[in-house]
């Protein structure tokens, strides 16, 4: 049973080292494909001289690399992960364990938190949850039979979750599993922190001013809310900022104010600072993020007021 490991990486220079490094020093021998977004820092150099296939592919999605690693492998089993996890050398062999039994198609393993914190902690134990009970299982710690997922529709150009789009499709074929010795250790971007405990606090947020008719409140906990679903099940690519969008639907609402009634109103606005406040986590900073996880990398100091605001930023959010 051969297999191997695909990896999509973007400008993970601080990173992809140690990530490559431990798979080489499995128990299990792999093949090693790493998919390069267009890094501009060293990350092609340093997987180039570890892994055994790098391909660059700027201008694709996360879907579309991890395809494009599917489709190149010449595993019979597809284990996939991220250019920010590190494992430990059992990992592969927990994880393949249960593709003993020819009817097993597709296996999740646990994640865990590098930068440990309440919020970390949290987003890695639902998603223990939902792969566990769903079997949803996350791109960090996931292997598949490569000839179920040729059959499948593969990932499907999700523009987000990409990994349970597949998960879903897949188990279709047969038979899943769950392992909990199958770890890896990856950093949870703060974005992503923020994603569990955005969605339960803006649910809150609709219930109280449904219960205590504030159409404002209701319309914020929709929005938000609705912008997750959105965002999940919406699959083309895009680069209208949402954000900005948002914004211009507020301006609009309230030049248009004295022609539509207090309800409508604040429902409305409501569900536009809802929509504002969900791409501003997850679009904005993240985009945010992965520019100060680029800057990290720079050789020379940056004595600016702006490179003292970076840095403090990447201390706080430990990136």
């Amino acid at each position: 049973m051969k297999v191997s490991v695909v990896i999509p990486a973007l400008n993970e220079e601080g990173m992809i080292e140690q990530c490559l490094t431990s798979i080489r020093q499995q128990d299990v021998p792999v093949e090693l494909i790493l998919i390069d977004n267009g890094s501009v820092d060293r990350t092609p150099e340093i997987a180039g001289r570890i892994a055994d296939k790098v391909y660059i592919k700027p201008g694709l999605t996360l879907a579309e690399m991890r395809d494009f690693g599917a489709r190149e492998a010449t595993g019979d089993i597809i284990v996939t992960t991220d250019a920010d996890c590190i494992a430990p050398t059992d990992w592969i062999s927990s994880l393949i364990e249960p593709f003993a039994d020819i009817d097993v198609v597709a296996v999740g393993g646990v994640i865990r938190p590098l930068n440990v914190n309440y919020f970390s902690s949290f987003y890695c134990w639902l998603s223990s949850i939902m792969q566990g009970v769903f079997r949803f299982f996350q791109g960090a710690n996931m292997a598949y039979r490569k000839d179920a997922y040729l059959r499948s529709p593969g990932y499907a150009s999700a523009k987000r979750a990409e990994d349970w789009n597949l998960s879903w499709h897949i188990r279709e074929q047969g038979k899943t599993r769950y392992v909990r010795k199958a770890v890896t250790r990856t950093e949870i971007p703060f974005d992503r922190q923020m994603e569990y405990p955005g969605v339960i606090l803006s649910s809150i947020v609709s219930i109280i001013g449904f219960l205590l008719n504030i159409p404002m409140l209701m319309g914020i906990g929709a929005g938000f809310v609705g912008s997750e679903m959105f965002t999940f099940l919406y699959r083309h690519k895009s680069n209208l900022r949402r954000t900005h969008l948002a914004l211009a639907g507020i301006v609009v609402l309230y030049a248009s104010q004295r022609f539509i009634d207090a309800l409508s109103f604040n429902l409305s606005v409501g569900f536009l600072i809802g929509i504002f406040g969900f791409h501003v986590i997850n679009d904005d900073l993240r985009q945010a993020i992965e520019e100060l996880k680029l800057y990290k990398t720079r050789k020379e100091p940056d004595p600016s007021i702006t490179g003292m605001i970076k840095k403090q930023l990447i201390k706080l959010l430990e990136i």
